[in-house]
């Protein structure tokens, strides 16, 4: 009787035994079905990204040179598009606040827009100055069709007229030029960069707009000295980069106006000029 019982008692211990083992088992693959499925869950995109195609320096305005787009698979519960430069139009013509190596994911926090102020700060050389010029309304195809990094030539527009009177024979240069036939163009500085544009949305001045430009103290004394009674016109530039020295094309006379009492145009000049 006694031995009867010891066997009914084995019985259920390997019954209850072999009922937790397989509730076990069953628990864990659950917990495996529930681990594959949360991976299942986890969606994967293509992304587009601005990649630095090579060192980029600080200080430097970017140009599509610069970079190229590579398209990468991600995560997309895990990846921040947000954070990174997706199109064009978020990258050229901005500058590096910082270095940026060969071939890094280019974020927007790496670069400044050349609307804000930090762009201004961190695009100018030293010695640079910003040096805005109104753009009248008649001259606003210079503000439809330049964009912000594009060069600009500055030109002086005028003329010499006879000085009327006794035994006197000298020519008089006036700005403008009064007449056609004697009007002429001198190239005063070249090569010089538009750092940004601002449209006058409004119409209610007598201006288009203004471009601003990257000009040294010399390029302004001279450019706003003459521009007290002269007539000062931009044209889009001949050059394709941009010049520290703006004033190439001076006589080493004229550079050094109006810090001396020289001339900066002469009639001997003029026949030279002429036509141009």
């Amino acid at each position: 009787m006694k031995d009867k019982k010891l066997i009914i008692l084995y019985i259920l211990m390997l019954v209850i035994g072999f009922t937790l083992l397989f509730s076990h088992s069953s628990s864990k693959t659950d917990d495996q079905i529930v681990e594959v499925q949360t991976e299942q869950k986890k969606s994967t995109e293509m992304v587009t990204i601005a990649v630095a195609k090579a060192n980029i320096s600080a200080r430097t305005i970017i140009t599509p040179a610069d970079y190229y787009f590579k398209t990468i698979e991600v995560n997309s519960n895990d990846f921040n598009k947000a954070q990174y430069i997706l199109s064009p139009s978020q990258i050229d013509t901005y500058v590096a606040k910082n270095n940026i190596e060969k071939e890094t994911m280019i974020e927007h926090n790496f670069i400044a827009s050349p609307s804000s102020p930090e762009y201004l700060a961190l695009s100018l050389k030293p010695g640079e100055y910003i040096f805005p010029i109104d753009i009248a309304k008649e001259d606003a195809y210079l503000l439809n069709n330049l964009k912000t990094g594009d060069l600009v030539d500055i030109y002086i527009i005028y003329g010499a007229e006879q000085n009327t009177g006794r035994n006197n024979d000298n020519l008089t240069l006036v700005s403008p030029s009064r007449n056609f036939s004697t009007t002429n163009i001198k190239p005063l500085i070249v090569s010089k960069k538009i750092l940004f544009i601002e449209n006058d949305t409004t119409n209610t001045k007598q201006n288009s707009g203004q471009i601003n430009l990257v000009l040294s103290n010399e390029e302004i004394k001279l450019l706003r000295t003459l521009m007290i009674n002269s007539t000062i016109v931009l044209y889009p530039s001949n050059y394709t980069e941009s010049l520290d020295d703006g004033m190439i094309m001076l006589g080493e006379q004229e550079k050094n106006w109006p810090l001396s009492e020289r001339q900066i145009l002469n009639y001997k000049q003029i026949n030279k000029l002429r036509g141009n």
